[in-house]
């Protein structure tokens, strides 16, 4: 894919359902202290004005699961571009038998952020964003498309997602 058209799918990014608790989510992650006040979930021209200087770190918390494949994949390379260290908390797939309540619950919180389209694209045969994210191996696999490197993981919310340390290769 190039990257035109990969930008161009930024301009108008869906916005989570009201209904998911993404900053009680977000303020719930242990960042590590060093980037605790770093940028969190900006957006995306804030990301595109710092290609020039990059930050030093950003942090991204939960909105890459509930966007399109082509959108969560420009935005995190986006990010990857504007920050030199860029921590990323999301879902993820369940590794372990001990992660499966966990992830089961995460799904279903995931379930209720797309509650506002599932039907008209149920009646499509269209897949929620969300089915297609874990699908694809959750934020690791989203992290391996984007060829990023991974410096830390940390299972956080009893493996239900992770939190990566990541820059650019």
């Amino acid at each position: 894919m190039t990257p035109a058209p990969m930008a161009a799918s930024l301009d108008a990014l869906p916005v989570c359902s009201a209904f998911f608790p993404q900053a009680a989510l977000a303020r719930r992650v242990p960042w590590p202290d060093a980037y605790a006040h770093a940028p969190l979930n900006p957006d995306v021209q804030t990301l595109r004005s710092a290609i020039q200087t990059p930050l030093t770190c950003t942090r991204m918390a939960f909105v890459l699961f509930y966007l399109p494949e082509v959108q969560a994949e420009a935005l995190l390379r986006l990010a990857l571009e504007s920050a030199e260290i860029v921590l990323v908390a999301d879902f993820k797939l369940a590794e372990r038998n001990l992660e499966l309540p966990a992830t089961l619950a995460a799904r279903s919180l995931m379930a209720i952020a797309g509650t506002h389209k599932l039907e008209s694209r149920r009646d499509k045969g269209i897949r929620a964003p969300q089915t297609n994210f874990i699908q694809r191996g959750g934020i690791e696999g989203l992290v391996h498309q984007c060829n990023a490197l991974v410096h830390e993981r940390r299972p956080i919310f009893a493996g239900a997602a992770a939190l990566l340390h990541l820059q650019r290769a």
